[in-house]
């Protein structure tokens, strides 16, 4: 249903016309909308994922150049950071975020995350 009527098909034989007019007749409301990974698909990473952020615009400031310049990971660009917030010289012209940076050489970390009192460990593969 994330994806509205374009997408949506019979999860058995993958027909979208009587499927859909049998969902729409049991009630189910599906929304006419483009699939949200189309709106996606050329979004850019516009935030700084560094643990400290010490841009005073904030996370989302992104200058083209200089120690607020955001470089993205060369590996997944999944990730981001200024060049400030890791301490990047002007001349380095490629980031791994740490999840990446470990790939290939037998290592892996952990992300530890908590909230509301529970405490959750995500390892990057």
């Amino acid at each position: 249903l994330h994806d509205g009527m374009t997408w949506f098909r019979c999860p058995l034989c993958r027909d979208r016309d009587a499927f859909l007019t049998e969902m729409l007749s049991m009630g189910i409301r599906v929304p006419f909308r483009l699939p949200s990974w189309e709106s996606l698909a050329y979004a850019r990473h516009s935030r700084c994922d560094a643990e400290r952020c010490l841009c005073p615009g904030g996370r989302e400031q992104a200058e083209e150049e200089g120690p607020w310049e955001l470089l993205l990971c060369s590996s997944c660009a999944a990730e981001g950071t200024h060049r400030g917030c890791s301490s990047l010289s002007s001349t380095r012209a490629s980031w791994e975020c740490d999840c990446c940076a470990g790939l290939g050489t037998g290592k892996s970390k952990s992300i530890h995350l908590s909230w509301a009192g529970a405490r959750q460990t995500w390892r990057c593969v």
